[in-house]
């Protein structure tokens, strides 16, 4: 029976998989607003609107993240993956190369989205709410639909780091394994400012990632303090931007859609930033001066 469920489960992901690749190539007009599903434990294509949005998919990823790391750190601990370290390294740096191309892509093509929906549709308040899902902004649902499918593939991240034999942090996992749900909870309760979220995650990665790619191969290259602020800097602003939402929230007669995503995302920002704070003291040796 087990064997049986992990079967249907692998094919569900491959079909998924190829589902959403089709979806993503089709362009943002082919993507349904907003996404849902008839049953959320079924792993069948029948029962949702799109590629790994049922939320058993949630629970599938994580199962297969915290199970992956184990199996690595085992393998690690035999010995059995070190006379695999060049492999690894070469794989950590075509990973690191290809998730710096997809999210400069992203920060392109969101940014692209504010803009012209800015110029052409009212304003910038149309990028910060939407009152019902029959309003909210196809282009931008596409975006965010693409980076929520990005974040298992960040998984990678966490895998070749245990393979190396590299410390795990708590940051570094809790962030890799929350931020799945995060990005989800956007989709479902139709957060629409979360695309400057996005903005700032995808612009940060496409420079996070080209600096991973250059260390992966043991190649000097300055700025790991400066990413680590630039990552603590993007969590400040989203509470920042969190202001001109309940502004409109508490102004609009009809309201905005995302309250239940807004308090996933607060969590999920709250922890990543003092997590981050406390890695940038650890790592930097910040100390405050005694007083006279």
């Amino acid at each position: 029976m087990f064997f049986t469920d992990l079967s249907l489960i692998w094919f569900a992901f491959v079909d998924h998989l190829l589902w959403s690749g089709r979806i993503l190539r089709a362009g943002p007009r082919a993507v349904n607003v907003p996404v849902n599903w008839d049953n959320w434990a079924s792993v069948s294509r029948d029962s949702s609107s799109h590629a790994f949005v049922a939320p058993v998919w949630l629970v599938i990823f994580w199962t297969f993240y915290f199970g992956v790391i184990a199996g690595l750190w085992m393998l690690r601990r035999a010995g059995l993956l070190r006379p695999l370290d060049g492999v690894l390294r070469l794989l950590a740096f075509l990973h690191n190369i290809i998730l710096s191309v997809w999210s400069a892509g992203m920060f392109l093509g969101a940014g692209r989205t504010v803009l012209a929906i800015a110029r052409n549709r009212g304003g910038v308040s149309q990028t910060f709410c939407s009152s019902s899902f029959g309003e909210f902004p196809q282009n931008i649902y596409y975006w965010l639909y693409m980076f929520y499918l990005s974040k298992p593939v960040e998984f990678m991240d966490t895998f070749l780091l245990a393979a190396r034999g590299k410390p795990l942090t708590l940051l570094h996992v809790w962030h890799h394994a929350s931020v799945v749900l995060e990005t989800w909870s956007w989709l479902r309760f139709g957060l629409t400012f979360s695309i400057y979220g996005m903005l700032f995650n995808a612009g940060i990665h496409a420079v996070m990632y080209l600096y991973f790619a250059y260390t992966s191969m043991q190649w000097r290259f300055p700025g790991k303090r400066m990413i680590t602020l630039m990552q603590i800097m993007q969590f400040v602003a989203s509470f920042v931007l969190t202001v001109p939402y309940l502004i409109l929230l508490w102004k609009r007669p009809e309201g905005c859609m995302g309250l239940p995503g807004l308090a996933v995302s607060t969590f999920c920002n709250g922890s990543y930033l003092l997590l981050f704070v406390r890695f940038y003291r650890r790592t930097y040796k910040v100390r405050t001066k005694p007083k006279d």
